[in-house]
């Protein structure tokens, strides 16, 4: 019975629907235990442990008659015949299938299984180191991967706080509280520094050269949200938007999900960037101090970039930021070798003092936010 469960998983993975080691541990401990009587009661009882939302039921039913079509119960003659014959017998009992072919389509399978594993590593690989640009806004693998590395940011940035808090010996107040013992060391004094919490401000770019890739980093913001002390983010092309509720009051299934999200918060992409009058109203709107760091999403490319004294005006604002802030981050999607041609401005905003890194995969993402 145990490599029809392994069939019925195999399914459901192909299919799309997330099967865990524990899941099919509980199928097994219940086919083993309960006694089942036909095929509907067999397909209740695991439609209850495999099926986690509703959407999954069809997918289901289809895997379910693929993986059991070939099971024959017996029938019942008599219900006393049955309860003297049968007694507890479950329903693995009644499965006349040959020990060996059971032996070879097991070993197949875990083939196949092993196989599908190695392909989804190197998918998933080719997927997080390629450009973002090539990625299929509409794929639910990408939006399933980029939740992935949120969990992996999370877990990076709470591994690091945890290490800056402690495990630092204060030398001197060990000395005095060991003096009793005669000056051996028998009790360590760990110092416990003064917690700073950090705000983070996220200014994200929605024009049209940049709106593809602020849904992907919403993402991945979205899934580490919870490792941020301070977190605000606010979206702009020629005015600002504060999306900042959307972190904790929607749960997104899908990329779709994020962008109609952000457009019922006002925001309408395809438009042209104007970062002078988006960072002058920024700086009206949110209060900086040496606490704040501000991540700013963009590609640098002030379309409507006003010089004065060949100084750009954006760039004479970003000055203006780090004298209230503490760091200014520029995320460019864009590769290095775009950078500072006829339209980008990444040489005026590093004369400024604002930090840039490229972000033109998903594992540069990754590796910024992690540092943050």
């Amino acid at each position: 019975m145990s490599h029809k469960l392994i069939l019925l998983a195999n399914y459901l993975r192909d299919d799309g629907v997330e099967v865990s080691t524990r899941t099919n541990m509980l199928a097994k401990e219940l086919l083993d235990t309960v006694p089942m009587d036909s095929i509907e009661e067999l397909h209740s009882c695991l439609s209850a442990i495999y099926i986690k939302n509703v959407e999954e039921t069809g997918k289901f039913n289809r895997a379910f008659d693929r993986a059991f079509r070939d099971i024959k119960i017996k029938e019942e003659k008599s219900r006393t015949a049955s309860c003297d014959d049968m007694g507890e017998a479950s329903i693995a009992d009644l499965i006349s299938d040959n020990a060996s072919e059971d032996l070879e389509l097991l070993e197949s399978l875990y083939d196949d299984m092993f196989e599908k594993r190695a392909k989804n590593r190197a998918r998933d690989g080719q997927i997080v180191d390629s450009s973002m640009v090539l990625l299929d806004t509409y794929d639910p693998r990408v939006f399933q991967l980029c939740k992935r590395l949120s969990k992996k940011i999370a877990n990076k940035r709470s591994s690091r706080m945890k290490k800056s808090k402690s495990r630092h010996v204060d030398m001197s107040k060990t000395i005095r509280a060991n003096m009793k013992y005669g000056g051996h060391i028998l009790k360590l004094i760990y110092d416990k520094p003064h917690f700073h919490k950090s705000r983070h401000v996220f200014l994200c770019d929605v024009s049209g050269s940049c709106e593809w890739v602020t849904s992907w980093f919403f993402t991945l913001l979205y899934g580490c949200k919870e490792t941020f002390d301070r977190v605000e983010i606010y979206c702009f092309d020629n005015k600002v938007t504060d999306i900042t509720d959307l972190l904790g009051r929607e749960k997104f299934e899908n990329i779709g999900q994020v962008n109609i999200a952000q457009k019922r918060s006002g925001i309408h992409c395809y438009g042209q960037s104007d970062m002078a009058s988006s960072f002058e109203e920024f700086l009206g709107m949110v209060n900086l101090n040496n606490r704040t760091d501000v991540i700013i999403l963009t590609d640098c490319r002030d379309w409507k970039g006003e010089r004065i004294d060949g100084t750009l005006k954006s760039a004479m604002l970003m000055r203006d930021m780090l004298e209230l802030a503490r760091n200014v981050i520029i995320l460019n999607p864009e590769k290095k070798i775009r950078w500072n041609n006829a339209t980008s401005c990444v040489e005026d905003y590093e004369r400024a003092g604002a930090s840039v890194y490229e972000t033109s995969s998903l594992e540069k993402f990754e590796k910024v936010i992690s540092m943050l």
